[in-house]
């Protein structure tokens, strides 16, 4: 997936587009005076369920003020699996599980929370809500989305889980509209798109995660600058790591296995690729730009990555991409070019490429020679085009 070939933010935000307008919730019951929740209640103070909610015809719990904490305890919070009946989401938000209605310094913790919209919900129809909290929260098997973060700042999510969102177009987590969110030690598993999508968001950790047998991306960010994505494992999924408009994002210390591509900066500025392993992708262990449409990114820095068995090439850079620096890199094992570099501007520094299945660095003519180049035991007996390698 390319980034022309994504969503507009319409159709990514689809799920809660009405949240972000502004419509207001209109429901019967009043706030919880007790932990004896229902469905569909609005909470006002701390709250602690003791019991399980089941097949919740529309909303789970709504959070209707700042500064509460809802505590499951252990709870599950369940929805019937189909449309809210008489809810048009056309004029109201309808079925979300855990539905923070755009409040600041709220936690929900310690439960699970399935087979609505979307699972938890955070978000605000003006400005942005913050200090919030999503911790040890298992969503599954909802439609749109396990976990969405949207219009927040200084927000965290840790130790929960969106697996098996159910739709074409669903995801693990969707975050948007999010700035200085942490999003730790989560997981995000067979999901019928994305594990996580990213969509205008600035300055937000990604680290620890793992992403495990997504339809599509692990990681899809369209948008973004000054992530920082480290420390994640990423197995077996559609795509890896991909990047799409963004710029001075931080990619480091993840290990990328058995993917259509490893990690992907289709486009973008001043970004960092650093101390990554990528083990057996279907095609480019890491690549800068795409070829159709012909695009590419400028000044990024692809350094100390290591890249092993991919069927094709180690290391791919498109014709358009820019300015960018591969340094130190180790390409072993690639079914075709260890490197593969179609832009003239590249600049190849003491990269290793061994036992590649044609060339150890296959560059195009005017590409910059940074020296230190090595190449190996590769099955072209002429290791290296347009670049010296000993």
């Amino acid at each position: 997936m390319h980034v022309e070939h994504l969503p507009t933010p319409r159709q990514l935000l689809a799920p809660v587009a009405l949240l972000l307008m502004g419509c207001c919730l209109a429901f019967g019951a009043g706030p919880a005076s007790a932990n004896h929740v229902s469905c569909g209640e609005r909470i006002t103070a701390d709250t602690t369920l003791d019991r399980d909610l089941v097949n919740c015809p529309n909303h789970g719990i709504v959070i209707a003020a700042d500064g509460v904490t809802l505590d499951l305890n252990g709870h599950l919070v369940d929805g019937d699996g189909t449309p809210a009946a008489d809810c048009d989401p056309q004029k109201e938000p309808c079925d979300f599980g855990l539905f923070n209605d755009g409040h600041d310094g709220v936690t929900v913790k310690d439960g699970s929370v399935r087979e609505f919209a979307s699972g938890v919900l955070f978000g605000t129809a003006s400005g942005r809500a913050r200090h919030n909290r999503v911790l040890g929260v298992s969503a599954t098997r909802n439609q749109f989305a396990g976990l969405g973060i949207f219009s927040q700042v200084r927000s965290l999510v840790r130790n929960c889980s969106g697996d098996g969102s159910l739709d074409r177009e669903g995801s693990g987590m969707q975050l948007a509209d999010a700035n200085h969110v942490r999003i730790l030690n989560n997981s995000f598993r067979h999901n019928a798109q994305n594990g996580l999508v990213t969509f205008e968001s600035n300055r937000n950790l990604i680290e620890r995660n793992l992403f495990l047998r997504n339809d599509e991306e692990a990681i899809l960010m369209e948008g973004g600058n000054r992530f920082r994505i480290t420390r994640n494992r990423v197995v077996r999924n559609g795509g890896g790591i991909t990047l799409g408009p963004g710029s001075r994002n931080v990619i480091t210390r993840n290990r990328v296995s058995r993917g259509r591509e490893g990690i992907r900066i289709e486009k973008g500025r001043g970004n960092l690729v650093a101390h990554n392993v990528v083990i057996a992708a279907h095609r480019a262990g890491i690549r800068l730009g795409i070829h159709k449409p012909s695009i590419g990114g400028a000044h990024n820095v692809v350094r100390r990555n290591l890249v092993r068995n991919s069927a094709v090439d180690g290391f791919l850079v498109g014709k358009k991409d820019a300015h960018s620096l591969l340094l130190g890199n180790i390409a072993r094992g690639a079914g075709d070019d260890g490197f593969d570099v179609g832009s003239r501007s590249a600049n190849l520094t003491r990269n290793h490429a061994v036992r590649n299945g044609d060339l150890g660095i296959e560059a195009v003519f005017g590409a910059i020679d940074g020296g230190g180049n090595i190449a190996r035991n590769n099955g072209n007996p002429a290791q290296c085009t347009n670049i010296f390698c000993s």
